[in-house]
């Protein structure tokens, strides 16, 4: 008995410690670890009337988002307690039923979801942002509802046959079945996702972009321009893909001309840093580190309840990996924000231009009404991305440092003709 515990510990020892080696060399980035980022005033940047505004706007949004977290959270558990009923309603097998209660449970879910929707849609119409009519936003849910279904079935599929046939490890086996997926699918995905883009124009921005592209030793990265200002004002830009999929996607509405060719190459290098530090690939790396032991505890707390072969306990299942995912929120967002900052710094690198980021970060409070320094739980629980407040200091600290840098060029320069006029005398 002394020797399985001992076992059990070394091989607990051994995870751990391996899960922390990874998770600290997935954590590393090219920004110094010495920049201080906390403590800009926002009023220097932003005026009065523009810090309520956002305020206003975004304030809303995150309370709407808790209210509609919440909301899902409380239908689940409720659709638990109904979990014999909904299996009882249906003879298809214990996989088939399965399925059929997880699609009910994502259809109850999705009803619960739609007017926070609908109170978001609203909110955006009401500050110009948003151009949908509700109707249109209305038919636009579907196609994501028919994802979620289908991809519900896929995953309740996977997951029980491996819990009837490997009781004991079909968590191990389903991490690694779905990391393998999730590569597959950020290999596959962009093709079909970039459907309907164009390419820019020959311009010459569109030169200086490649120019940047090449800079960042990522030459030949496709650029896509989405249309979306059929509905909405909102800028955006995604780096999506890996290896041969890989691509940057710019929002039509960045070249509507409320942007300068400068703040425009901000936001293109930013993403060409995301391709070039190889961060969707990183972000696959704690996909496996975070999902793998969220199975199995997702398979610890099912087990307590039958199992997750059986039909019933679907319904505890998904709330399980919705509570699971809520919890571990603040750890996901605190590595996207630590690799949003590192593009940003990739993009100082590229552009040598703080000034038109500066310029671009305090725009997107002015357009998009994002608050520049959101409250402290906002920024744990929702922010994926550093605060416009940080992003604005980080500018700041590298054109220090470059200035830094010049001066001690400059004195350096200076004193070797001293130097020499000294030994001459």
């Amino acid at each position: 008995m002394t020797a399985t515990r001992l076992a059990k510990g070394s091989t607990l020892f051994a995870v751990a410690a391996g899960w922390i080696v990874a998770g600290w060399f997935l954590w590393q980035t090219t920004v110094p670890g010495d920049l201080h980022l906390s403590g800009l005033d926002p009023y220097r940047y932003w005026s009065d009337a523009l810090l309520h505004r956002s305020a206003r706007y975004d304030g809303l949004l995150r309370w709407d988002w808790v209210a509609a977290t919440l909301a899902g959270i409380a239908a689940l558990v409720v659709l638990v307690r109904l979990g014999p009923r909904l299996a009882a309603a249906w003879e298809l097998g214990r996989v088939g039923t399965g399925v059929m209660v997880g699609a009910v449970a994502t259809l109850v879910v999705w009803a619960v979801s739609l007017p926070f929707g609908l109170v978001a849609l609203w909110w955006g119409r009401r500050y110009g942002l948003e151009k949908q009519s509700y109707v249109e936003w209305l038919l636009s849910q579907w196609p994501a509802l028919l994802g979620q279904v289908v991809g519900l079935t896929i995953v309740l599929t996977v997951l029980m046959l491996l819990a009837g046939r490997f009781p004991r490890w079909w968590w191990l086996y389903a991490g690694v079945i779905f990391t393998c997926v999730a590569v597959v699918l950020s290999l596959v995905l962009p093709y079909f996702l970039t459907i309907g883009t164009r390419k820019p124009h020959h311009t010459k921005l569109a030169a200086q972009l490649r120019a940047l592209e090449r800079k960042e030793g990522i030459g030949g990265t496709p650029i896509r321009i989405e249309t979306v200002s059929d509905r909405t004002t909102e800028v955006n830009s995604e780096a999506v893909g890996i290896g041969p999929s890989s691509r940057v996607v710019l929002w039509d509405t960045i070249l509507d001309g409320r942007f300068t060719p400068g703040e425009i190459r901000v936001i293109a290098a930013h993403e060409f840093g995301h391709v070039a530090r190889r961060h969707i690939w990183k972000g696959l790396g704690w996909y496996a580190l975070i999902e793998i032991p969220g199975f199995f505890v997702l398979a610890w707390l099912t087990a307590r309840r039958g199992g997750m072969a059986r039909p019933e306990v679907v319904p505890f299942a998904l709330l399980v990996i919705v509570v699971f995912h809520l919890a571990v929120t603040p750890f996901t967002n605190a590595v996207s924000r630590r690799y949003e900052g590192e593009a940003d710094w990739r993009s100082l690198q590229a552009t040598h231009d703080p000034a038109s980021a500066r310029k671009l970060f305090r725009a997107f409070a002015r357009y998009d009404l994002v608050q520049p320094n959101p409250p402290g739980w906002s920024y744990v629980w929702i922010d994926d991305h550093p605060t416009l407040a940080q992003r604005v200091a980080m500018a700041n600290a590298w054109a220090a440092r470059r200035a830094g840098r010049n001066l001690a060029r400059r004195r350096g320069a200076m004193a070797v003709p001293r130097q020499g006029r000294k030994e001459a005398q």
